[in-house]
């Protein structure tokens, strides 16, 4: 085999706008034919809160973004989804009520957590996203449940007194046996979505103390698609999440009007739980966007929307490093992927800000080379913007190995015009996967080796992420996620533990910064798309001993663009050091499960808005409403003197600090 990287080129990719991370899927080939792996991709509309009045062409306002989904959960070619959902509830929410808005995955819409007291579900609406679709409809793809729908579905699944929750997931689409790329996931002992779900929105039916709550909490549900529709490496997330936030505050402010209400709307608590590790975490994202300018105008409407995000469980990752590149100082970095991996692998290398608005072939201020094992190093030089090389094997030239794309990123608005310009340029390296057969091209499995210097003579300040990579079947360990590697860096200290980022002395003395072996950082691994102000932003601490969890993320050291310093605040993630994660509804009702991450955290801390938030309106909407970063700020101060817990924490990880967990009404372990 003789491996060859070709010279930096155009990449007619880029034009499109289309993403790397979906270019590299479109052009793989089988018998020299384009195939799709897994699920076609095609275009789909973006929301109207991306395209109205939207001067930022970059982002493809102007055309449609190719996602994957089933054909199933596609309109037919004659078939538009309507323009006006008719708004069919019977029972509908007072207007002193908050709306919980939850999207995620396989959400158990008839489980007893999400009931009134009544047996009625408390989901006004919910989008199945991949769900099968049905004409006519109101959302661009996938299946529309309302209330009264929801009920009917629960009142004919009901034998003996008791739902037959299996037959309700069928009969609603939430699962579908009859489709090969249907969506089972909820036959499953457990679910993310109804794990998140209950520790933000589920009440005890039996609790009698939780009435008021129950019946003033409802809620309006997405159910994110399967993850080969979101993607190995999650980068179609970022197109449903866009949506799932659009259709939330829209169905909230329907049922508003339906009910005769006047001016205002609903206050609106989002939760989120779900995130990428690479990225620019610069607050620029075009989620990030979407929510920063539909939080701005709720603001202006004198009604508050909150959306609540994980800080990520990436800080033991071994996924990202932050370095300082000079004339007479190179970066050199491995990175490993690992055998066995049926899907490709990614990792991105970020510039620090430039100041001044860049022009398309902007060259990157660093210069990046790629070898594989055993293999050739290139491309040499640095690249511009919208160019693309390409590592090919000499005796298969139609089969690329491994591509480096070139790409500009930059700080212009969704809507309106720019304050003070800067724009970053990111490296895109994908590789392809490391097992298939003599009809799947592979490449090697083993140690890259990454070579980062400055383009000019200038000191640069660069990033790097290696980005999430898991498997397109729910429940497989086909995804194999890639690492760095570098000879100062440890893992693990004397005992076999893992290091944090910090130390956490349990008396009186400061946290000692343990994450001190550059280029590989602990720092610097929050969630991708959790780095704007305009969300909050949640970490995870033992309950026992307060002590932050050794997996939750941290902010780099620094913030970057218009992105975060730190995360907003701490609530737990784990029970304790011998006992795993937390306590919530399993798949099925009166069915329990323990799960670990900033997924749960995040879901406690929007329980605990959405609380708040009706004290407030009982008070008269007095003051700043609850789930602001300055509110976070006081409810930390207050239940650090609570709690009580021994030792102290560093901003960069716990934000404002630890607060306590709300009361889901579950016993405790």
């Amino acid at each position: 085999m003789t491996l060859r990287w070709t010279n930096w080129c155009d990449d007619p990719s880029a034009d499109t706008g289309i993403s790397p991370y979906v270019d590299w899927l479109r052009t793989a080939t089988f018998e020299g034919k384009e195939v799709h792996e897994g699920l076609s991709l095609a275009p789909l509309p973006l929301p109207k809160s991306v395209t109205k009045g939207n001067s930022d062409q970059s982002h493809g306002n102007s055309r449609s973004v190719p996602a994957p989904l089933p054909e199933f959960a596609r309109p037919g070619q004659s078939r538009s989804p309507q323009t006006d959902p008719q708004i069919s509830l019977t029972w509908m929410p007072d207007a002193d009520s908050t709306i919980i808005g939850l999207i995620d995955s396989a959400i158990a819409l008839a489980h007893a957590r999400f009931r009134r007291i009544d047996g009625g579900t408390r989901v006004l609406s919910a989008w199945l996203q991949a769900g099968e679709w049905r004409d006519p409809a109101a959302v661009p793809f996938g299946r529309e449940l309302f209330r009264t729908e929801i009920d009917r579905l629960m009142w004919r699944a009901t034998l003996g007194g008791a739902i037959d929750e299996d037959a309700f997931d069928r009969s609603a689409g939430l699962t579908q046996f009859h489709h090969p790329r249907g969506d089972r996931r909820l036959n499953e002992n457990a679910t993310h979505g109804t794990h998140v779900g209950d520790l933000a929105a589920g009440f005890e039916l039996r609790d009698s103390s939780a009435d008021e709550a129950r019946r003033r909490l409802p809620i309006i549900a997405v159910g994110l698609p399967p993850r080969a529709c979101i993607g190995a490496s999650g980068n179609f997330l970022e197109f449903y999440a866009i949506h799932a936030v659009d259709y939330i505050i829209d169905r909230a402010d329907r049922i508003w009007s339906a009910c005769g209400y006047g001016d205002g709307g609903f206050p609106i608590v989002i939760n989120l739980s779900y995130g990428l590790q690479a990225g620019p975490k610069d607050g620029q994202k075009l989620i990030e966007k979407v929510i920063r300018v539909a939080t701005e105008r709720a603001e202006t409407e004198g009604r508050p929307i909150r959306v609540v995000l994980p800080a990520g469980n990436d800080l033991l990752s071994e996924g990202a490093a932050d370095f300082r590149v000079s004339a007479s100082q190179k970066v050199d970095l491995d990175w490993r992927i690992r055998p066995g991996d049926h899907t490709p692998n990614y990792a991105e290398i970020w510039s620090d800000v430039i100041a001044g608005k860049a022009h398309k072939k902007a060259s990157h201020p660093l210069t990046v080379s790629l070898a594989p094992p055993g293999g050739p190093a290139g491309p040499n030089g640095a690249g511009k913007a919208g160019q693309i090389a390409t590592l090919i094997d000499d005796a298969d030239p139609n089969t690329p190995l491994a591509k480096i794309y070139c790409r500009l990123h930059d700080n212009t608005p969704l809507h309106g015009s720019p304050g003070s310009p800067w724009h970053r340029l990111v490296y895109v390296l994908c590789t392809r996967q490391t097992l298939g057969n003599s009809i799947s091209p592979t490449s090697p499995a083993g140690r890259w080796a990454i070579s980062v210097s400055p383009n000019g003579n200038e000191a640069q300040r660069g990033f790097a992420y290696v980005q999430s990579d898991q498997s397109l079947t729910f429940g497989s360990e086909t995804g194999l996620v890639s690492s760095f590697a570098h000879p100062e860096f440890e893992a693990d200290d004397e005992s076999g533990r893992p290091i944090d980022a910090w130390s956490y002395p349990t008396d009186d003395t400061a946290p000692v910064l343990t994450d001190t072996t550059p280029p590989m950082m602990r720092r610097g691994t929050l969630n991708a798309i959790a780095s704007s102000n305009s969300v909050r932003v949640i970490g995870s601490y033992r309950r026992t001993d307060g002590a932050p969890s050794v997996f939750s993320s941290a902010a780099s050291s620094g913030a970057v663009g218009n992105g975060r310093a730190a995360p907003t605040a701490l609530l737990p993630g784990d029970d304790g050091a011998a006992r795993f994660g937390l306590m919530a509804a399993g798949s099925r009702s009166g069915s329990a499960a323990v799960m670990q991450g900033t997924s749960f955290s995040t879901a406690l801390a929007t329980r605990r808005i959405a609380l708040a938030m009706l004290e407030w309106i009982d008070t008269g909407c007095v003051g700043e409403a609850p789930g602001s970063e300055t509110w976070f700020q006081a409810m930390a101060m207050q239940d650090e003197l609570s709690l009580g817990y021994p030792g102290k924490v560093m901003a960069e990880k716990a934000g404002a600090g630890r607060l306590a967990a709300p009361a889901t009404g579950r016993m405790p372990r």
